[in-house]
């Protein structure tokens, strides 16, 4: 008897042991499929809204970051639409949506360079949004120079997202160490530029590659010495490449200037190879991230202060999702979504209101956003794309005949 009590009370332990076994099983099973099911009903809600895909062409960390955040938060506010971006490179971008169009592969949106928007408004390639944004106060809200670039005949055909212009980085430690002070004209920058060139390392440095952003960086150079929007060739442009051309005989200004891109040329200036650059707001998170000391000021005069208005428009593309395409305009310019986008991108909002909040707020916006008081648009000099092309091929002229 007790043997087979004994024997019973073995079964009963292993029964128990397998039923614990079993019932884990179950809950492990239970939560698995749980997980599962909710990881369905996510995919499925994602794909019961309408996808939105925008184009732009941001290449730092920090503008990927800005607008991957500023998705990521529209996606989040509403049910009704699923936002992404795609990456196309600045040089290709014009050229991308011209054969996107005729291959039917068009995005929804497209974040653009400024100048290049007027064309592509012309060849009949955005949604004209006049009537649905009549109530936004655009003529009140924005910087008119940057306004004007998405306005044809009256008409709206996109949003102005944000702007910029270039100023003067110099290396604190390195005009410390040589007793140079910022310059603020054409001869202090030369002579300061000349004193601090030693070994491999030049004073000056700025981008003048061949395209938009050579341009841009050569540009305000010409109206500083007296140029204007109707009149660019002439003597402020004769004053201008002699100026350059001095520079680059004595080395002040690095020759290879005309293969770097804005970027680089920040990468450039961390390495300690330029005292001082020419750049945009968009690389301080570079600097930063570097532990660069450095300050900034206007770009050096001749005649006058001179800035060229950068920044990007978002455009919707004729004959995709106006309506969603629409919602993310409006969330973008709502509340404080476009200065957490422009803080994180380190760019100034095109909103005049929302520009003067972060430049009060980061000092090292101060400059840029002064400079939107005179500031002029590519788009407003005649003939841009012609005189663009000139600009770069002068300066890649010089390089060769020093």
């Amino acid at each position: 008897m007790e043997d087979k009590e004994k024997e019973n009370n073995e079964m009963q332990g292993i029964w128990k042991k397998i039923s614990i076994f079993l019932l884990m099983m179950l809950l492990v099973s239970v939560s698995g499929c749980g997980v599962t099911s909710k990881e369905k009903q996510e995919e499925i809600a994602a794909e019961k809204k309408e996808k939105l895909v925008i184009w732009a062409y941001y290449e730092t960390q920090a503008q990927r970051s800005g607008l991957d955040e500023l998705v990521k938060n529209f996606n989040q506010s509403q049910n009704q639409y699923e936002a992404e971006w795609e990456y196309v490179p600045m040089t290709g971008f014009v050229k991308g949506l011209s054969s996107a169009y005729t291959e039917n592969k068009l995005p929804d949106m497209a974040i653009l360079d400024n100048p290049d928007t007027p064309s592509l408004i012309r060849l009949g390639m955005f949604e004209d949004i006049t009537e649905q944004v009549e109530n936004w106060n655009l003529e009140e809200e924005y910087y008119p120079s940057i306004l004007g670039t998405v306005k044809y005949e009256d008409r709206y055909y996109g949003l102005p997202l944000n702007c910029n212009s270039t100023a003067l980085f110099y290396n604190k430690e390195i005009l410390k160490e040589a007793g140079v002070t910022p310059p603020s004209d054409w001869e202090e920058l030369h002579e300061a530029a000349n004193k601090l060139t030693a070994g491999k390392r030049n004073g000056f440095l700025m981008c003048s590659m061949e395209g938009e952003q050579g341009a841009f960086q050569i540009l305000p150079w010409i109206l500083s010495a007296g140029g204007t929007i109707d009149e660019i060739e002439g003597r402020p442009w004769e004053e201008t490449y002699k100026f350059f051309s001095e520079m680059l005989k004595d080395n002040s200004m690095s020759e290879n200037c005309i293969n770097l891109t804005q970027t680089d040329a920040a990468r450039e200036f961390i390495e300690g190879k330029a005292a001082m650059m020419q750049n945009g707001p968009w690389v301080l998170p570079m600097l930063e991230e570097a532990g660069t000391e450095y300050g900034i000021v206007p770009l050096p005069k001749k005649k006058s202060c001179a800035a060229v208005l950068g920044g990007e428009n978002i455009t919707i593309v004729k004959g995709k999702n106006v309506e969603g395409s629409l919602k993310f305009l409006n969330f973008c310019m709502e509340g404080e979504e476009l200065i957490q986008f422009c803080e994180s991108a380190s760019i100034l909002p095109a909103k005049i209101s929302a520009a003067k909040e972060m430049a009060a707020e980061d000092e090292d916006m101060k400059v840029f956003e002064e400079q939107m008081n005179y500031a002029v648009s590519r788009t407003s000099v005649l003939q841009w794309e012609t005189i663009a092309q000139k600009l770069t091929d002068r300066m890649y002229n010089l390089v060769q005949e020093n």
